[in-house]
């Protein structure tokens, strides 16, 4: 009998999986699972190692761990915290001891408890007015044992529970059909089990060591992907035929003396980089980090004058509607004193109008596109790209980018973001790119002096704000969300009863708001004729107004480091001392710390990568979650560098990874803010 042909499950569809229809095959998509093969190297979050059921008063001392406990129900309690907020306590006891579950938000819960039921529970046990197990989950009969539990990424539709049973089926069946393609003294030098061992260790690990191990050697896989694409780019990139832009001194100093303010040493040093790059063949492929107010606008729009002057078009992508507007309006007076044709294209542009601007770009007439998604579209056509500046690139995806540099032939590409990424996750997920540092601030910024503040001190702050109004100055006020769902600090909430409180003109501008009115609200703030700005993390990036002196962030438990410090970076732009309020739950104390402590952008952002993960670094996703122990960002940053050495070293395997598909879910487009 003839040996059967070997099975390949990178080409076979998840639907043909027992289960898994057309629905649930589009759920899992969004988890990047749509070969057979994604879901057998599906890298989990997490192992979650449970100690067995305690004794009440033993788990009682567990403060920080995750416990599993079971009781008798002896008393509830509810209480509210303003009309949206409620908690339930709920008291439970043995013969050991007692403690407290804890529900918020939650009411509908006390339904599910009446006095003298027996619970089992697990969760996270917190000291908060006595030991208390916080938003704990029940337990099943067959999960009072002590067996660890993976724990997947999710997503809307798709549950723990069915990705376990998923990954454990798929991995019985398929794992022995898994290829090996480094050798067995690679693995051996670097503690990793084969492919087929490793699926096994991860989806039914014995043990914390063996899902460790197991893990790492599925992480390494997306790895080799990325470094194998890194290393193709760089070959490609020597063979190009970029449009060569070389810069004559007067012409140089003829562009540098429109601007509204010198250079700093560091802004110079930039474009000097810039310059030498677009004066070759070889395509630019340049990543500028500016801390917030660095000024690495006024170095994109310098790029993108030189440009244009040399007869060539420049496309400057935004990732919302906002940014875009404002880089629209800062940037005309300049363009145009230098003889310049820009136009603005974004997704609510009336029909007329987008067609026109698309005549002008496809014409030539047009010079610089300065614009959002809308420039990738495939209705837009440029006479002769050849530089693509990107803003805020973190908010777009990879291929998302891609479809813009390819408007052109090898077109010259800058990536700037005022969100700094540590230097070594730089060095390795930007490998095939040159990186350029505004690490100094233009002369005679503000410090910001950063304050958390408590809710006894909030009517002393609100005072202050009143303060700062009446002496010209303006503030900002923002909140995580525009309305109050689900409890939320609702932005529209406060906006109101500000109007109640003062006589100073407050605006409010959030994502719902069509283009005009919102164009219109900024402009009022800017000019002063509007003292405060009430709004969402909408106006994160754009809106740089010199006179705001102060910035409230209300809610501050539903933003990570990043988005705080530049958030914070709306103020302090001019030379007036500038502050930044913090309010938010308990939750949040380390990070309001961490800024009141600094504001050096890049310290932030190491920090945010050791609280957030590194999560995907093939380039897709692009942010991530820690795993608690079990690995983290510096033994993940350990397997980029051994991915990016057996890549150097073997260009067999460089090969064989660069053709793998990776089957991973774009980033949200972020055409304006998302309705919350």
């Amino acid at each position: 009998m003839s040996r059967a042909v070997k099975r390949d499950p990178a080409t076979l569809s998840v639907t043909t999986l027992n289960g898994v229809g057309p629905v649930r095959a589009e759920r899992l998509a969004k988890l990047g699972l749509v070969s057979v093969r994604d879901v057998l190297l599906f890298v989990p979050r997490r192992l979650e190692l449970y100690r067995e059921l305690e004794a009440l008063g033993a788990a009682a001392e567990l403060i920080g761990l995750r416990v599993r406990a079971r009781g008798t129900v002896k008393n509830l309690s509810m209480y509210r915290r303003g009309w949206r907020r409620s908690v339930l306590r709920v008291r439970i006891e043995d013969e050991s001891g007692s403690l407290d579950l804890l529900y918020f938000n939650q009411a509908w819960m006390r339904k599910r408890f009446e006095v003298g039921d027996e619970v089992a529970c697990e969760g996270l046990l917190v000291d908060s007015k006595g030991p208390a197990i916080v938003a704990p989950r029940f337990l099943r009969e067959d999960e009072t044992s002590n067996e660890p539990e993976v724990i997947y990424p999710l997503t809307d539709g798709i549950g723990q529970e069915y990705l376990r049973k998923l990954c454990r089926g798929v991995c019985e069946e398929w794992a022995s059909e898994l290829d090996e393609p480094l050798d067995t003294a690679i693995l051996e030098e670097r503690g990793l089990p084969r492919l087929s061992a490793a699926v096994a260790q991860v989806h039914r690990p014995e043990d914390a060591a063996a899902f460790r191990a197991g893990r790492s050697r599925l992480a390494l896989e997306p790895l080799l992907v990325l470094q194998a694409r890194l290393a193709d780019r760089r070959a490609r990139r020597a063979r190009g035929r970029a449009a060569t832009i070389a810069v004559e001194d007067a012409e140089w100093s003829a562009v540098m003396a429109l601007f509204p303010a010198p250079f700093t040493e560091g802004q110079r040093k930039v474009a000097t980089e810039i310059a030498r790059d677009l004066a070759t063949r070889v395509p630019m492929r340049r990543l500028l980090q500016g801390d917030v107010g660095s000024g690495k606008t006024w170095v994109g729009a310098f790029s993108a004058a030189l440009v244009a002057r040399g007869g060539k078009q420049v496309a400057l992508m935004a990732p919302t509607e906002l940014l875009a507007e404002q880089h629209a309006i800062g940037l005309a007076p300049l363009f145009e004193a230098l003889g310049l044709r820009a136009v603005l294209l974004t997704g609510s542009l009336e029909t007329d109008r987008a067609r026109e601007v698309r005549e002008e770009l496809a014409s030539g007439r047009a010079q610089i596109a300065i614009g959002t998604h809308a420039l990738f579209s495939a209705k837009t056509v440029f006479h002769d790209l050849a530089l693509a500046v990107v803003d805020e690139q973190h908010r777009f995806g990879v291929a998302q980018r891609e479809r813009l540099f390819e408007k052109g032939e090898d077109v010259h590409v800058l990536l700037m973001t005022a969100t700094p990424i540590p230097r070594t996750l730089a060095l390795t997920i930007y490998g095939d790119m040159e990186t350029s540092l505004l690490a100094d601030r233009p002369p005679n910024r503000a410090k910001v002096e950063t304050r958390r503040v408590v809710s006894g001190k909030q009517e002393a702050m609100r005072g202050f704000l009143f303060e700062r109004m009446a002496a010209g100055e303006r503030v900002f006020w923002i909140a995580p969300r525009i309305d109050g769902e689900k409890g939320a600090k609702a932005a529209h909430e406060h906006w109101a009863k500000l109007l109640e409180e003062t006589e100073f003109e407050v605006m409010l501008v959030h994502g719902r708001l069509p283009a005009a009115e919102r164009a219109n609200r900024l402009e009022r703030f800017r000019s002063g004729r509007a003292n405060m700005l009430v709004g969402t993390t909408i106006i994160e990036v754009g809106v740089d107004v010199p006179e705001a002196t102060v910035m409230v962030v209300d809610g501050a438990e539903h933003m990570g480091l990043a988005q705080l410090h530049q958030i914070r970076g709306r103020v302090g732009r001019g030379s007036k001392a500038s502050w930044c309020f913090l309010l938010g739950e308990d939750s949040a104390s380390e990070r309001m710390e961490v800024l009141a402590r600094t504001g050096d952008g890049f310290e932030i952002a190491e920090l945010d990568l050791v609280q957030r993960g590194m999560g995907s670094l093939t380039g897709l996703r692009q942010a991530g979650v820690n795993d608690e122990g079990l690995d983290g960002p510096e033994a993940d940053l350990a397997l980029v560098l051994v991915a990016r050495d057996l890549v150097r070293e073997d260009p067999e395997l460089r090969a064989r990874y660069s053709t793998l598909d990776l089957h991973e879910r774009e980033p949200e487009e972020l055409e304006s803010e998302p309705e919350r």
